[in-house]
Formats: structure tokens, sequence, C-alpha cells
């Protein structure tokens, strides 16, 4: 009797506690994007290969916590469509010395529906704490997030590109978009 009493408690408290989960995200089921502003015309590129994961608990149909994530994208698969635009991003992202992006979290907070995403972004070798809502939601055993947030290049370091002898500029400010559908592992 003692024995099934502990089994049946453990049971409960397993699902009720919820067990972490590993989920990747998917190039070819997302989106990441990053867009800004210049003298000339606003741009965007898109983010043509990137990977991620994260650790979530599932209770009662939604996510109730995400324990560990991160997200990583080679400079080179931001994607204008415009060669020239693609020579000047790489160069002031220091593409050489630093071909990744990263972005590493370190705690998730849901607020009202939303999650705050706590971490620390790399970019162009300089390591800055990042944070930003985003939309998380869980359908059909998949996990989905959604959201934006804009930062200035110089919190990185990062010089605006210029063209034509300095005549176009870039804006200080740009905003990574983010579409990202994450599959069970």
């Amino acid at each position: 009797m003692k024995r099934l009493v502990l089994t049946l408690v453990i049971t409960v408290l397993g699902i009720s506690l919820g067990a972490s989960q590993n989920y990747i995200a998917k190039s070819s089921t997302s989106e990441l994007s990053v867009s800004g502003t210049s003298s000339l015309h606003d741009w965007e590129c898109s983010v043509k290969d990137f990977t991620g994961e994260i650790d979530a608990v599932i209770t009662d149909g939604a996510v109730s916590a995400i324990n560990n994530y991160n997200f990583t994208f080679k400079v080179k698969s931001l994607e204008s469509g415009k060669g020239g635009m693609n020579k000047k991003m790489y160069e002031a992202l220091k593409e050489e010395d630093y071909p990744v992006i990263t972005y590493k979290g370190s705690e998730v907070v849901f607020i009202n529906g939303q999650a705050k995403f706590k971490g620390k972004m790399t970019m162009a070798g300089v390591t800055k704490y990042f944070e930003t809502m985003i939309d998380v939601t869980y359908e059909g055993g998949n996990i989905k997030l959604e959201g934006s947030k804009a930062f200035k290049l110089a919190d990185f370091s990062i010089k605006p590109p210029t063209a034509m002898f300095g005549t176009i500029k870039t804006g200080e400010e740009v905003s990574i978009h983010y579409n990202i559908l994450l599959l069970t592992k």
C-alpha cells in the first residue's frame, strides 16, 4: 500500500511540475530578419540559416517555463539581395574576425502572456546584456516565438555602414524580427 501511494505521489508531482523538453529551431520553418533605415531608403536582410534550441516545460497545454536557450547564426547568412550591401554589412560586423552572432539565455520571465528573454548577445566581438519581450505559443507539440527588438549598433561598437563616399548612411538603430518555430528534438 505504501508503495502504491508513493508511486502515485511521484507520478502526480512529475505531471504537475512538468518535465523539461528540448526544442530546436529550423531555418526552413522559421523567419529571422534584421531591418533598418538609411539616408536613401529603409532596408531589410533575411537570415538564411540559423540554429537555435530551448529547454521548455509544458504544463496544461502551454509553455510554463523556459530553462535554457541559445540562438546562433553566421554573419554571412545575412542576405539583403544586394551584393554591395552585403559586403558593407559583413565588414561592419567584422565578419572575418567574428563570423558568428549568438544569443544565449540566462533567464526567461513570463509576464501577462509574454516572455521576457534575458541573456547575452555577442556580435562583432562585443557581448552585451540583451532582453526582449517575445510572444510564446504552444500548439501541436511545437513552440512558436514571435517578436522584434530594436537596438543601437553603437551598443556593440559597430560603426553604421556607409556607401557612395559617405553620402548614403545607415541609421544608428536596427531591429531584429523573429518568427521562430521550435520542434521537439
